[in-house]
C-alpha cells in the first residue's frame, strides 16, 4: 500500500526551480504508487507564530490562529512523507517555510510535545554551487526537523547552481527527485 506524501513548496516563486523539483518528487511518488500532493505555501495565508501560547494551554485546533494553516495542520496528519521544499535564502529556508515550521510548535503544543511520527525528506535549490553552500541548512534540517521531532530523515536534494527559473531543467537533480519520490 502506497504512503501518503506532502511536498511543502516554500518558494515566493512560481514556476521555479523549487517548485520543479518538488513536481518531480510528486510524480516519482505517483509512479511507485503513493499519493501525492503540494503545497504551494506562496498562494496560502499563513501568519507567523504570535508566542500566545494558547497551543499549550489546550485552547487551539492545534492554534488559536484561523489562517491557511488549518490546511496544512490536516495534510499533516494524513500524511506519512513531509518533504520540505525551499530556495535557499541567505543560507536557510525562505521566509514563508519558516513561518510554516514555526508553525509545526501548535502541534507538539497541543499532543503534551509529540508530534506523530513521519518520515521527512528536504529540498534545497540553491543559485550557487559552491563548496559550503549548504552548510548551515544541513544542520538545522537534520536538527530541528528530523532528530528533534523524532522524525525519520529520508534524504536531501541539494541543488546548487539553479538561479534563473528552468536552470535546474538542466541538472541530474530533477532525476534525484523522482527517484526520491518514488523511493518512499
Amino acid at each position: 500500500m502506497g504512503k501518503n506524501i506532502l511536498g511543502l513548496n516554500g518558494s515566493p516563486r512560481a514556476n521555479g526551480n523549487t517548485e520543479a523539483l518538488v513536481d518531480a518528487l510528486i510524480a516519482g511518488a505517483k509512479s511507485a504508487g503513493h499519493s501525492a500532493n503540494k503545497a504551494n505555501i506562496r498562494t496560502m495565508n499563513i501568519k507567523p507564530c504570535i508566542g500566545c501560547y494558547q497551543c499549550v494551554a489546550g485552547k487551539g485546533d492545534p492554534c488559536v490562529q484561523k489562517d491557511d494553516m488549518k490546511d496544512i495542520y490536516t495534510q499533516l496528519e494524513q500524511s506519512d512523507v513531509i518533504v520540505f521544499a525551499s530556495p535557499l535564502y541567505w543560507w536557510q529556508v525562505t521566509a514563508q517555510m519558516k513561518i510554516v515550521i514555526d508553525r509545526l510548535f501548535a502541534v507538539a503544543a497541543a499532543n503534551g510535545m509529540h508530534v506523530p511520527q513521519k518520515d521527512v525528506a528536504l529540498i534545497i535549490a540553491a543559485e550557487s554551487a559552491r563548496e559550503g553552500n549548504f552548510a548551515q541548512i544541513i544542520p538545522y534540517y537534520q536538527t530541528c526537523l528530523s532528530k528533534n521531532l523524532g522524525w525519520t530523515d529520508r534524504g536531501m536534494i541539494l541543488a546548487g547552481g539553479v538561479n534563473m527559473p528552468g536552470d535546474v531543467e538542466k541538472t541530474p537533480y530533477i532525476k534525484q527527485a523522482e527517484e526520491l519520490g518514488a523511493s518512499f
